[in-house]
């Protein structure tokens, strides 16, 4: 089974934000953020397999094997990070609120079906991998790109890091992650 690059985006203190804003904002933020990030994402041949609320995940290297994905999901970050930046430039001009996202990367094997039910299905992928890329997006503070080492092992000559562990909800029952937050491109 060829591994896949999961990359999981995510706004910092998206609720409390969008507590203090009018609904038609919020759907005007999060759209103004999609529509930056879906052109990045298919640039760099990932798929958008879903959007949940204020969160993107993105597939690299499915449904066809990508020998680059670990490289093209890192250049993706860092373009929506620019991006989420120049949409903050905009945002402030017109005294909207501001905000930043975190992004984590992480690779391994998933499974890929239709999963749903006789009346609705979507392709998606399921499994650890999609789990452990949002648990690591969990530990992803505002403006950063953390990386699992799965991914750093295929991106180390491209990437300036610092080392960073990331608590689990469950320590008793999964260890704490072991990340790299991406500080430069080299």
């Amino acid at each position: 089974v060829d591994p896949v690059t999961i990359l999981v985006s995510d706004v910092r203190s998206f609720t409390q934000m969008s507590a203090k804003m009018e609904p038609d904002d919020v759907v005007r933020m999060l759209n103004e953020m999609f529509d930056a990030f879906v052109p990045i994402i298919f640039e760099h041949n990932g798929i958008i397999d879903k959007f949940v609320g204020d969160s993107v995940l993105a597939v690299f290297g499915s449904p066809k094997p990508d020998d680059q994905q670990w490289r093209k999901a890192l250049l993706a970050s860092f373009e929506m990070q620019k991006a989420v930046q120049k949409i903050g430039e905009g945002r402030a001009v017109r005294r909207l609120p501001v905000f930043d996202v975190g992004i984590s990367i992480h690779t391994g094997e998933v499974i890929h079906g239709l999963i749903g039910s006789a009346k609705r299905m979507e392709f998606t992928v399921i499994g650890d991998t999609v789990n452990q890329a949002s648990r690591y997006c969990d530990g992803a503070g505002p403006g950063e790109i953390i990386i699992s080492k799965s991914v750093y092992e295929h991106v180390y000559r491209m990437a300036d890091v610092v080392s960073k562990t990331i608590k689990t909800k469950h320590p008793d029952r999964e260890p704490d992650l072991e990340a790299y937050v991406v500080t430069a491109l080299k």
